[in-house]
């Protein structure tokens, strides 16, 4: 019998999340408390959230993806049962003017979360799958356009739900994944300006989504409405200074600065603990990225490589994303920050994303 040559897992990947974990439990302490009846509901759930995500990041962390290269059967299974979810939210009612949750038994859960660490498995699995057909065209197109047809239809739901921020985070890094899969380069000159041209008519013909892109590029204009959550977040950001004016102290989340213990969370971490503390987070989700790449150059495993590579990317983009519309450099998403934002089961994912690279990680 061959010695088993699998290492521990990346402590040090671990121990960026866990720092981020933490830095979220606090803040969402302090961002929230006056938003519930009891001051410490919201900190009890994302406790809960932890406590269970934690449980799934672990068994994930144990076992052996390289099963997936051979036997598709799981992800056809799994692609079935999130297609179903995500149609199903349509059976609930409407939260926030949006279909994105499920409930059962007392409590919800958003299936488009789910999808994401899943997408990632999907196009590795295809990619490394039909890697020669990838030098020839006449090969390259049938592939990808059944793997686009596997896509549309779950990202089609989710744009329906509606929502624009994880359906464009989950078409981005399939788009990447297909890159680094080895796709021809010309496919790409072709595909992004027809996205771009498709995504420019979607927002066009959405009066929501218009006033999202306007309140971004001018939200002056509108102080008291689009503009709002836009300008007090960049008041947030600058009240926090050098240093910030202390943990508890903000003045922002007392009902001026909407959502500031979920999309927002950052803009509450800026005030109380300034750039010192933005920075630090910031260098966490760098670490994250770091850890990422070195996973990624270490394995030998082609779908293992490339798996690597998006569940780190699945992570840090998101991060980006949501740092960038705090910080107003791009129009709001509703893109929460991973292991920080207040939310079950986006921290539950994130965590459960992490345990599928730590898996990956003992492989190198």
């Amino acid at each position: 019998m061959a010695p088993d040559v699998r290492r521990p897992i990346d402590r040090a990947l671990l121990f960026f999340a866990l720092m981020l974990m933490a830095v979220g439990v606090v803040w969402v302490y302090s961002a929230s408390g006056l938003k519930s009846a009891a001051s410490t509901s919201f900190l009890q759930r994302q406790l809960l959230g932890g406590g269970l995500g934690v449980a799934l990041m672990l068994a994930l962390s144990q076992t052996e993806l390289g099963f997936l290269r051979d036997n598709p059967r799981p992800l056809q299974v799994l692609y079935v049962v999130l297609v179903l979810l995500l149609a199903a939210v349509f059976l609930f009612p409407k939260v926030n003017n949006a279909h994105r949750w499920i409930r059962l038994f007392g409590q919800q859960f958003q299936p488009s979360e789910l999808f994401k660490p899943f997408v990632v498995l999907l196009v590795s699995w295809w990619m490394v799958r039909h890697r020669e057909a990838w030098g020839q065209r006449q090969d390259a197109i049938p592939k990808l356009m059944t793997l686009a047809g596997l896509l549309v239809v779950p990202i089609g739901l989710i744009l329906r739900e509606p929502d624009f921020g994880t359906s464009f985070l989950i078409l981005f890094v399939a788009m990447l994944l297909v890159w680094l899969g080895g796709a021809p380069k010309w496919i790409f000159a072709v595909s992004i300006p027809v996205l771009a041209l498709v995504g420019a008519v979607f927002i066009r013909t959405s009066p929501y989504r218009m006033a999202r892109v306007t309140s971004f590029l001018n939200p002056d204009q509108d102080p008291l409405g689009k503009g709002h959550q836009a300008l007090q977040s960049l008041v947030a950001v600058g009240n926090g200074g050098l240093a910030g004016v202390g943990l508890g102290a903000g003045h922002q989340k007392l009902f001026f600065l909407p959502e500031a213990h979920t999309d927002f969370i950052y803009a509450v971490i800026a005030e109380e603990t300034g750039l010192v503390g933005t920075v630090a987070v910031l260098l966490l989700f760098l670490g994250i990225l770091w850890r990422g790449y070195r996973i990624t150059r270490s394995v030998r495993d082609g779908f293992l490589k490339l798996a690597a590579m998006g569940f780190t990317l699945l992570l840090v983009v998101q991060a980006l994303m949501n740092i960038s519309v705090v910080l107003s450099l791009a129009p709001n998403k509703g893109i929460p920050l991973p292991f920080i934002s207040y939310g079950g089961t986006s921290l539950i994912v994130s965590l459960m994303t992490l345990g599928l690279l730590l898996s990956i990680s003992k492989e190198a």
